[in-house]
């Protein structure tokens, strides 16, 4: 709401011109007597002598209501608490596609840490996690080293700076293809934009992380409008593999398993070793491609 000025204000602003700055010791004292600011939903860094520049402060117009499990969040917690808290509530890491040309070098932080956006120089990392159930999304501010017995472990060095809410986006209303599975994968493989509308807002991937603990799965969330998985395209009435774009000439045959009355496991293999597979659900009137849960080979 905007307030009346009134004929007073001018003479009120001429007179506060012209006194004299006030000394520190009033300064200190006027902010002492004022009163506390209201606490707010997502807590914001505050100013500390160590790093120069601050990260990027949460936009609160994007807020929403926060979940059960801000309860157990406080500013400074360490970064591996929060991390797993989270992970014990059903939340997984949001894969950001970038992290490595943002973090630069040999980004071995988005390996461990597959939940990271970026990282400073000085010592600010930007993390996302998601839970798909809420349909919520969670972006952790954080400070310290990113080293992984650190962020994994028990380590305490890292700290939490703030965390911000964000709901997911909703897509976009499309008309089905067609009820029927089969008929809908051949429409869901020959389009690209056509897949796109119905690709889950968050997809359910499994990674493969390697690392001096071998090679380990690992799910993380992937945004339905980042997500790439998908290498079957439908053309010339046959499905076929796509590396780099372009479609393999040779036929390529896929296996369609029910998973139940509502979700359908699509898998296909190109020798004895690599392949991979998609689910998609029927959930609210029409299918959508929503895990990717086969980690590729090593």
């Amino acid at each position: 709401m905007r307030y009346p000025i009134y004929a007073a204000l001018p003479l009120a602003l001429l007179l506060a011109a012209c006194k004299p700055a006030a000394s520190a010791a009033d300064a200190a004292a006027a902010a002492k007597a004022a009163p506390a600011p209201a606490p707010a939903a997502a807590k914001a860094p505050e100013a500390t002598s160590a790093p120069a520049v601050a990260p990027v402060v949460p936009t609160p117009a994007a807020t929403v209501a926060e979940p059960e499990i801000a309860q157990s969040f406080s500013k400074d917690m360490t970064y591996s608490d929060l991390r797993k808290r989270l992970l014990g509530a059903g939340w997984l890491p949001l894969r950001d596609p970038d992290c490595r040309g943002n973090v630069g070098g040999e980004a071995r932080v988005c390996t461990y840490l597959p939940e990271v956006e970026g990282c400073s120089s000085d010592g600010y990392c930007k993390m996302w996690f998601a839970n798909r159930d809420l349909g919520l999304r969670v972006r952790v501010g954080t400070y310290g080293p990113n080293d992984r017995g650190n962020t994994l472990g028990n380590g305490t060095a890292t700290a939490v700076r703030y965390w911000e809410f964000v709901g997911l986006d909703a897509p976009a209303a499309a008309a089905c293809p067609s009820r029927d599975f089969d008929q809908f994968l051949t429409r869901f493989a020959a389009d690209p934009a056509l897949a796109r509308q119905f690709t889950a807002p968050l997809v359910k991937v499994v990674e493969l992380r390697s690392d001096e603990d071998g090679d380990v799965p690992q799910p993380v969330y992937v945004l339905g409008s980042a997500y790439r998985g998908f290498d079957v395209r439908y053309q010339n009435g046959a499905y076929h593999f796509v590396y780099e774009g372009q479609p393999d000439k040779q036929p390529l045959k896929l296996n369609v398993s029910k998973q139940g009355a509502n979700a359908r496991l699509v898998a296909y293999r190109l020798n004895m070793s690599e392949g991979n597979s998609y689910r998609f659900e029927d959930k609210g009137g029409c299918w959508s491609l929503t895990e990717d849960p086969e980690p590729p080979s090593p």
